[in-house]
């Protein structure tokens, strides 16, 4: 007897619009519902609303569609203030308050650590000012076909360029420099040639780094000099190398950012928080976490130029940080020596390896760690936590940019012998979806078992 297969009718909702209302709101800010059972999420819908949508992408499990009207707003819904907010993919969440964003953030955390924590752990949320907090950014430039030229930010998704004329996220004076910067650039002989301009905010100096592909002509050199007068700003250029270099007959400025009654030397090509003010709260709250006594030794895994290990230096016998970026160890070692911090040692080291396998690990610390501090980009540090039952510290802050990736580790962590004790978000980007958080974790009092040192080669 012969089987027939017939393929399952799949429901065909693509392009087509229609009304749902919106159930409720994920880590990311964006509101879900349900058709057919299938979960359908639709950014910038809030819980509660009777909006129109479009379903623009159906997996087997769930569907993402577009937000076309809305019926029924929610009461939590407020009109953004900018301009651009329904084109810029720089902000998403300008339809919420501050207080808002960050009470859904916070609690898109804990549903998403709700099998490993429990109401006691979470402490208060670290907020931001909402505006006039990002001291660094990077702004598109393009010269499209039809000489059309475009500066601002891409579009949501998109590799388009939004023309922008403000952006009060961005600290002074850089959220209003879009249309002189246009204009400026639209001027230059090699309006093509410049690739993209970061801007940085310091006490001492504002900075203006233009990403150039070709070498710029005299009458485009002295432009950018008047510019530079005219905003009182410092132009830097950086060549297809990534080498930077000040204008002609200028200097390259030393850069420094506040932190701890310290001053913590970078160069535009090194990685530092852009939110200032929170990152002075999230350095504070990790050290109170740490508890660091006189006598313990402190490992600070992916140190960047010393945001961390710096200020622990001063409770601490000895701080080592460890950096996958050379030329951020090497500038964290200056910022130590420039600070008189001579229980600080910084060094440049591949952090998938095993970190006892190192010489620096058993010189400086002899093998014995009681605290870590971790601070990784998006991907995490699952290889660090599969080393923490050789390791042993008694306490571990994991601080994060990814909640995906924290939750994995935080399951490794605790595999390793350990407990959560504490966790918070902080609202590092306001009027973003993005949410950083913070976890403590302390040895358990039962016995872990312990990895083999072989597997870890």
């Amino acid at each position: 007897m012969a089987n027939f297969y017939n393929a399952a009718k799949k429901i065909k909702k693509m392009g087509r619009q229609q009304q749902v209302a919106i159930e409720s709101i994920d880590q990311s800010l964006t509101g879900v519902t349900h058709i057919d059972n299938k979960v359908v999420f639709v950014p910038g819908a809030l819980p509660g609303e009777e909006v129109s949508i479009q379903i623009i992408d159906e997996q087997k499990k769930y569907a993402r569609a577009n937000l076309i009207d809305i019926q029924q707003a929610s009461k939590e819904r407020i009109s953004p203030i900018c301009a651009h907010f329904s084109e810029c993919g720089g902000c998403q969440t300008q339809h919420l308050s501050s207080d808002n964003q960050l009470h859904f953030k916070e609690q898109g955390l804990k549903q998403r650590f709700a099998k490993i924590s429990q109401e006691t752990h979470w402490q208060q949320a670290v907020a931001s000012k909402p505006w006039h907090y990002r001291r660094r950014a990077r702004l598109s430039v393009n010269v499209e076909k039809n000489k059309t030229l475009r500066v601002g930010f891409r579009q949501q998704g998109s590799s388009d360029i939004v023309n922008i004329s403000r952006c009060d996220v961005l600290t002074k004076p850089f959220n209003d420099i879009f249309s002189p910067l246009s204009a400026l650039i639209d001027a230059l002989d090699g309006r093509e040639e410049i690739g993209h301009v970061e801007v940085i905010a310091t006490p001492s100096h504002d900075i203006a780094l233009f990403r150039i592909t070709k070498r710029l002509s005299t009458s485009d050199i002295e432009a950018l000099r008047l510019f530079a007068q005219q905003r009182a700003l410092t132009v830097l250029l950086e060549s297809n190398s990534g080498a930077i270099h000040p204008l002609p007959d200028a200097q390259l400025p030393t850069l420094t950012y506040p932190l701890a009654k310290l001053d913590i030397g970078f160069t535009p090509g090194n990685f530092i928080q852009v939110n200032s003010a929170v990152n002075e709260k999230m350095v504070a709250i990790a050290a109170q976490w740490l508890d660091v006594k006189p006598t313990d030794k402190v490992l600070d895994l992916f140190c960047g130029v010393g945001n961390f290990s710096l200020s622990l230096a001063s409770y601490a016998q000895l701080v080592i940080g460890v950096e996958g970026v050379k030329a951020m160890a090497e500038q964290a070692t200056e910022n130590a020596r420039n600070a008189g911090i001579d229980n600080a040692s910084f060094y440049h080291c591949n952090l998938s390896q095993p970190l006892i396998d190192q010489q620096w690990f058993s010189n400086k610390l002899r093998k014995k760690v009681d605290k870590i501090l971790l601070d990784p980009a998006r991907d995490g540090a699952l290889d660090i936590c599969r080393q923490l039952s050789q390791l042993q510290p008694s306490k571990i802050v994991y601080v994060s940019c990814d909640a995906a990736s924290l939750e994995r580790d935080a399951n490794e962590i605790i595999k390793q012998g350990y407990e959560l004790s504490k966790i918070c978000a902080m609202d590092m980007f306001p009027q973003t979806t993005h949410v950083e958080s913070m976890a403590l974790f302390v040895k358990s009092t039962a016995k872990p078992k312990r990895v083999k040192k072989g597997l870890l080669r």
